[in-house]
């Protein structure tokens, strides 16, 4: 299952936030920074360590090291299937993610790049990159919906987020 984390009243909110962030790339706080409806965007590194960003989560699936080690609250055909459980898991994420564009459609108007199985979009303005997409850390982490913002020029799917 892929539970909300931030709910659809709050990314109304991101959405109309993230275009006029008040951020300076060089100095972006190590501590995030929260929206006033209380929103978390916290601080981040692309994993070379050279692009930092801020990120948030709005849904995600249970770490799934219990799945894959055959354990956990899961029936006995999940257990013996996990990776097609993980498989419908990023379908469902997929799926969010096409939710999550229409929703910020509305504000920031169609994305500039997609990609091709709708895991990944970015809207591309002249001081910052919007991306959303689904990511997971490593096989047994949860999987994860995000936003990211990034700075210009980049894209989540570049960075390898």
């Amino acid at each position: 299952m892929i539970d909300v984390v931030v709910s659809s009243t709050d990314r109304a909110a991101l959405w109309s936030a993230l275009p006029t962030l008040p951020i300076t790339w060089d100095a972006l706080p190590e501590e995030g920074v929260t929206l006033p409806d209380g929103t978390h965007l916290r601080h981040s590194d692309a994993p070379d360590g050279e692009v930092r960003h801020l990120m948030v989560t709005l849904h995600e699936s249970e770490d799934l090291e219990e799945l894959t080690d055959g354990l956990g609250d899961y029936t006995a055909e999940e257990l013996a299937d996990p990776y097609a459980v993980i498989e419908q898991y990023f379908k469902k994420a997929g799926e969010l993610v096409r939710d999550m564009v229409a929703e910020a459609a509305g504000v920031l108007g169609e994305p500039a790049q997609a990609e091709p199985d709708a895991r990944g979009v970015s809207w591309l303005l002249p001081d910052r990159t919007i991306s959303v997409g689904v990511t997971q850390a490593d096989k047994n982490a949860p999987i994860e919906v995000c936003v990211w913002l990034l700075p210009p020029g980049h894209t989540a799917d570049s960075l390898g987020l």
